[in-house]
Order: structure tokens, then C-alpha cells, then sequence
């Protein structure tokens, strides 16, 4: 259901890709990166017999409220399980159980609340899978559960309300590059049916974009011991973190993308790092393109008389001198964000709201989890924001679930959030790895 009558989405930007031979594959022509193309998505129409009552998802008790959050006026925030080692990527089942990656553990929990309290108990819930170093990924299709660790995806037969021990893990992909400052590869189905995985970069700034990518792989036929990482299909390139992964409701794969760190550059002001590069929010419509890591960065915020504007294409100071990655090159072959962000929010994971509970104005927008700064004098993020999908492009993110006293971060706030799914109710859950729980967010 679509409560907004008319939503047109604006693609900003096409690019080509970048000069790594692999990266070039399924390219298109290249476009001045400052020009946003005509390209316009349209929402269904929605028609009166589609509105219905919100059902109220604020059921925990009091006991389990989250004093200090800010929520929007008629939504709530409480604790729905503790305990839990080291949360990161959750999934809803049909039956509205949530299965997250218990990473501190390797292993995949199943949670539920068959006593209808609010709160998912120790005594609800059971162990699904293990497999060594299991770390975030997670996602269900066609009958498998699948999880990953860095170099590694596994699956197990699943079906919805399962609640005991999968058996032995499937090795579906192998090979995956390992270690790193970027461990995590987040697991996303598209609309085909394809396994999509993305795979962080090695430091900070690597030389090249080998390593910082959304590859794909079809699960046809999956030969003994796993499918190599080398028979992958290049999905999307230059990608430093991307480890948010979601579907829109037209099938079409959004990501969110961690920034470098450590950012100078002599001739934009020096040391520009506090507010530099954006996170950014991007919308793959053109498989294959590059979207400017290692080489390039985008602007959130440069000194007045210096900078072009958010969103604005720059040259990394690691690349810029080597004569190829200027600024113009960058301009000339990166894809524009559709959505550049506060940089050192740590953006994790993004998903689109379907659900029932929230008032319809939400329907189609996105949730995304900022798990917070360390690169940053004053800490940012450690909140869930909103943004509205509305309009002709992504409006700027709004608090959503945030610590209620001055700043982002205090000692009284241990909330890091990383995961973000809808709930059978329509209710948001979002783990939070530094806290070890799942939060819930409902409305009355």
C-alpha cells in the first residue's frame, strides 16, 4: 500500500566507470557528475479503500520504555530483547520472528514474543544456525536462511517459525576477500532473484576499487564446496563501505555508504575532515557504474568561498596528483549520490517502510540506522533518522529516534544503532551491537 498519491523519484546522476578494466563492465556513456538526469519513478496510485486504521505497535511495558529517546509525538521507543552478544543483521520471518546475527557468539538467534508483553523474554528464544565467525550478513529466500561472515556465505533450509538448531551450514559463496578494516558483507536478493554481497575496502583508502563493491551471484547451480568469488558479476563499483543493502517497492537496490577518514586537503581548507567527505545515500539503476572510491569524495560541508555545494564531486589528495583522478575526472565519471549526508554518522542499514503501523504519510519512505562517529571532535549519529521519499529527490534526514539531551552521544545512551527491519506489525526494530539489544519503535 501507498498512501501518497503521486511519488516521483529523481535519479542523481549516471557515471561511467572507473578505470580498472573489470569495473568497466555494463558501463555507460558518461555524464557530466553536476547534471541530474531526467529519469523519474512513479508510485503506484493510491485509491481510498487502501487507507486503513494504523494498528498500535506501543505494547511493551513501562519497564521497557527507553526514558531518554526522542521520538516523534504519538510513536514509542522500549528495549524488546537484551542479552544479546553483539547484534547486527536482523531479518523479520513471515511468522514475525526476528533472527538476528549474534556476532559476539557466530551464530544466529531467532527471537519471538508468543506472550504478547512487548518484550522478547530469555526464554524466547532459541539458536538457528553457527558457523565460525558469522558477523552481520543475514537474509531469508526460497526456503534458505542465509548468513555470512568475511569470507564466507552459508545457508540452511528455513522455514518460517523455526525454532531450533538448522543443522549443517551449505558453503554457497567462497573466496570472498577477508580481513581488512571492513569485514562485514551484507547479503540482499534482487528482484531477479540474485544474490547480491557487498564487500567493504581494505584501509581507509585503498590504491584501487577491487576491493570496495557490490558483486552478484545466481544460485542456478551451486557446485560442491561453494561458488568462487572470482565468478562473480560486478554489480556496482567504488563503494568504500556500502553495508546497507534494501529493495524499493519497484525493485530497484538502494545503499548506504560509509565515508573515508582522515580527510585533508591543502587547497579545500586543510584538515576538512570534521564535516567531510558525506555519507551518502545511492540508488542503483545503472549496474556496473563507479561511484568514486578510492579516487573521489563527495561534499557535505567545505569553508564558504571554497566549496561547491553538497553533493559535489572532489578528488581524493591520495589520487588527485597521479594524472588521471583530478577533480574534472571525477566530475566526468563518478555517479552523484542521491542523497548526500553528514559525514561520521556511520550510516549501517536503511530499510523502506510497508508496514501498518505507522501513519500513512511514512509509506514508501526510508529508515536508516547512523551508528555513530569516532573520526569526529563532536560525536554525530548513534540515532535512526528519516527521509522523506516524497518528493522529486530524498529529503535532508530528520532525528527519528534519537538521545534526548544535548548532542548525539552521553554515558547515559549506549545505543549504537546498526540494523533496521519492519516488523510483522508494522513496528521498526533495530538492533544495537554496543548495547547487545533490539529496540522496538511503534505508534500508538
Amino acid at each position: 500500500m501507498h498512501a501518497r498519491t503521486l511519488i516521483a523519484l529523481t535519479l542523481l546522476g549516471l557515471g561511467a566507470c572507473s578505470d580498472d578494466p573489470q569495473a568497466t563492465t555494463d558501463a555507460t556513456t558518461t555524464r557530466d557528475a553536476t547534471v541530474a538526469p531526467d529519469t523519474t519513478v512513479t508510485l503506484p496510485t493510491d485509491t481510498s479503500d487502501d487507507i486503513t486504521t494504523p494498528t498500535s505497535t506501543c505494547s511493551a511495558p513501562t519497564s521497557a520504555r527507553i526514558t531518554n529517546a526522542q521520538v516523534p509525538d504519538g510513536f514509542c521507543a522500549s528495549i524488546w530483547a537484551s542479552n544479546i552478544d553483539t547484534p547486527r543483521g536482523l531479518f523479520v520471518a513471515d511468522n514475525g520472528d526476528v533472527l538476528v546475527v549474534e556476532r559476539g557468539q557466530s551464530r544466529v538467534l531467532a527471537l519471538w514474543d508468543d506472550d504478547g508483553d512487548g518484550v522478547s523474554s530469555e526464554d524466547e528464544r532459541a539458536v538457528l544456525a553457527e558457523a565460525s565467525n558469522l558477523n552481520h550478513g543475514i537474509t531469508v529466500h526460497e526456503g534458505f536462511l542465509y548468513a555470512s561472515r568475511d569470507t564466507t556465505v552459508f545457508r540452511w533450509p528455513y522455514t518460517a517459525g523455526m525454532r531450533a538448531d538448522l543443522g549443517s551450514a551449505e558453503t554457497v559463496v567462497k573466496g570472498l576477500p577477508g580481513g581488512g578494516n571492513h569485514s562485514t558483507r551484507t547479503l540482499l536478493f534482487d528482484a531477479q532473484g540474485r544474490l547480491l554481497v557487498s564487500i567493504g575496502s581494505q584501509n581507509n583508502v585503498d590504491s584501487d576499487s577491487r576491493r570496495a563493491r557490490v558483486v552478484r551471484f545466481d544460485l542456478g547451480t551451486i557446485p560442491s564446496g561453494g561458488i568462487a568469488f572470482g565468478d562473480a558479476t560486478l554489480f556496482a563499483d567504488g563503494l568504500r563501505n556500502e553495508v546497507g543493502l534494501a529493495l524499493d517497492a519497484h525493485g530497484v537496490v538502494w545503499g548506504v555508504q560509509n565515508g573515508r577518514d582522515e580527510l585533508n586537503r591543502a587547497d579545500l581548507g586543510g584538515d576538512i575532515h570534521q564535516d567531510n567527505p558525506a555519507e551518502i545515500l545511492s540508488r542503483f539503476d545503472t549496474e556496473g557504474a563507479f561511484h568514486g572510491y578510492p579516487y573521489c569524495f563527495a561534499e557535505f560541508d567545505l569553508p564558504v568561498g571554497v566549496g561547491l555545494g553538497r553533493n559535489s564531486l572532489w578528488a581524493n589528495p591520495e589520487s588527485m596528483n597521479d594524472g588521471t583522478h583530478d577533480d574534472a575526472w571525477c566530475r566526468a565519471h563518478t555517479q552523484l549520490a542521491a542523497l548526500a549526508m553528514q559525514a561520521h554518522s556511520a550510516p549501517l542499514d536503511l530499510e523502506f517502510y510497508d508496514g501498518a503501523s505507522f501513519p500513512a504519510a511514512f509509506q514508501g519512505d526510508l529508515f536508516i540506522t547512523f551508528h555513530g562517529s569516532w573520526n569526529r571532535n563532536v560525536p554525530t549519529g548513534y540515532k535512526v533518522v528519516h527521509v522523506d521519499m516524497s518528493g522529486a529527490t530524498p529529503s535532508d534526514p530528520e532525528p527519528f529516534f534519537e538521545f534526548n539531551g544535548d548532542g548525539d552521544f552521553a554515558s547515559s545512551w549506549p545505543f549504537r544503532p546498526v540494523d533496521v527491519r519492519v516488523g510483522k506489525d508494522g513496528q521498526l526494530f533495530v538492533s544495537s551491537d554496543a548495547s547487545g539489544q533490539i529496540l522496538v519503535i511503534g505508534h500508538e
